[in-house]
């Protein structure tokens, strides 16, 4: 298959996949603002329901190693690859769904680590395709563009949330701990009793909001996207084969595109380096995503919860605008020149937010929208900056993405921690000045390694 035979095979397979990322951006961002009234649902004080974000990114974990392994070595046929693309959108839409109806914590914490399994097949495996499909230098914009579509779901996931939040600016219901674990069972749209007082009796200010929809919607558009890739499979277009036709060097067939460069000699260090960070760097994506909405509504501001949820828009649509530009921007710099520049500038946004942002909202977000920005560049880029160091068409997709839930896993519930804890809200920013400046000086040791050739 030459360069220009792919054509339409590309327009037709990439706003289906696009679309995919979309329901990813929608399935991971509602947590964010909806977390406060999740915890106040179930009976959870705000620090534990961090945990919520430890279980999904566990099961996508998970999902990463198991996908990593079988989807290049034994789901070879187009059909099947599809196949396998379509029952993970469904069935993450379909765990996405039950949220609204889980009626304690261990359920709630099952049905997100059931939905995490299946968000981190999909992500894992579509990122592999396009690798596999283009190759390493031809893949870096449309590698961008699958990251890009993601941070417009989170855009889009705190826009659908918005008009179903609390209107009220009493929030000591989700912010007071101990408050907190008085709404044991409220649901979400049905009177429930609390400590024999109905929930219609309440103060309005106090009360649940009904969250129900805003989850539903993200589950049906799952389900649209999960038909369309069903749709392709029936097209019966030819997929290219980058791998495989690479591999038949010696016979004297070549592709025009590519660029033969010696891999690194120490690619196990290389990857093992490259586990954290892409944990740094979702791990300073799970920092803003879990606690910007609660900071908002329950640090030094006390902002309302649209005002909160406009803080929330503000950092995905920053994070949106990055992804985006880093779709054309990988096309004229490489790979490791985005990464550093990215790097350099959060770092100079964590400060701005260590100095102002308990005191000047503007700052807030002005800070808030620059780390949003910032960060959205660093995991497109060092997927692409890795894929010209090692192999990542099989296994070694894998360590990205394990690395990547690893720092969902882990750094989510220590924001949580840090945040109701003696130092308070502008912990947050503490940690985030610290993971920045520690991701940065992780990135010029990979840079030395990688250097090495073979």
């Amino acid at each position: 298959m030459t360069l220009g035979e792919d054509t339409q095979w590309l327009i037709t397979y990439f706003p289906v996949a696009w679309t995919g990322h979309i329901c990813q951006g929608l399935a991971m961002g509602i947590f964010g603002p909806t977390q406060p009234y999740l915890a106040q649902k179930v009976g959870v004080a705000s620090q534990q329901i961090n945990f919520i974000w430890t279980l999904r990114a566990f099961g996508s974990c998970f999902a990463t190693v198991i996908t990593g392994l079988v989807f290049k070595a034994y789901i070879k046929e187009r059909s099947h690859k599809l196949a396998f693309l379509a029952v993970c959108v469904f069935l993450t839409g379909f765990f996405i769904g039950l949220v609204p109806w889980t009626s304690s914590f261990e359920l709630l914490l099952t049905t997100v680590l059931l939905a995490g399994i299946f968000i981190g097949s999909l992500d894992t495996a579509s990122n592999s395709l396009v690798l596999y499909m283009l190759g390493p230098d031809r893949s870096r914009p449309y590698t961008q563009s699958l990251h890009a579509f993601v941070g417009m779901g989170f855009v889009l996931g705190s826009l659908i949330v918005r008009p179903f939040l609390p209107e009220t600016e009493d929030n000591s219901s989700v912010c007071n701990q101990e408050k907190a674990q008085s709404y044991s069972n409220v649901t979400l749209d049905v009177a429930s009793e609390v400590d024999d007082v109905k929930i219609e009796d309440l103060n309005p200010a106090i009360g649940v909001p009904d969250l129900a929809w805003p989850f539903l919607i993200i589950a049906t558009v799952h389900l649209l996207t999960a038909l369309g890739y069903l749709c392709l499979i029936l097209g019966g277009l030819p997929m290219p084969r980058f791998y495989e036709t690479v591999s038949q060097d010696d016979t004297g067939i070549s592709m025009p595109w590519t660029k033969k460069e010696k891999k690194t000699k120490h690619p196990k260090i290389t990857l093992f380096l490259a586990f954290f960070y892409f944990a740094f760097s979702c791990g300073l994506e799970g920092f803003f995503q879990s606690q910007t909405f609660t900071f908002g509504i329950c640090g030094p501001h006390k902002m309302e919860p649209g005002k909160a949820a406009a803080l929330t828009t503000v950092y995905f649509s920053s994070f949106l605008a990055g992804r985006f530009s880093g779709v054309l921007l990988s096309t004229k710099l490489k790979p490791h020149t985005m990464i550093l520049t990215s790097l350099l500038c959060c770092i100079l946004s964590a400060l701005l937010l260590v100095f102002t942002a308990a005191s000047q909202q503007d700052m807030l977000f002005v800070g808030t929208g620059s780390v949003g920005f910032f960060v959205s560049l660093q995991f497109a880029s060092g997927y692409s900056w890795l894929a010209e160091h090692v192999d990542l068409t099989g296994r070694g997709s894998s360590v990205v993405f394990v690395g990547a839930n690893f720092g969902w896993l882990v750094f989510p519930p220590l924001a949580g921690l840090v945040f109701f804890s003696s130092i308070g809200p502008m912990g947050l920013y503490y940690l985030t000045l610290g993971l920045a400046t520690a991701h940065l000086l992780l990135f010029a040791v990979m840079i030395k390694v990688s250097s090495i050739k073979c």
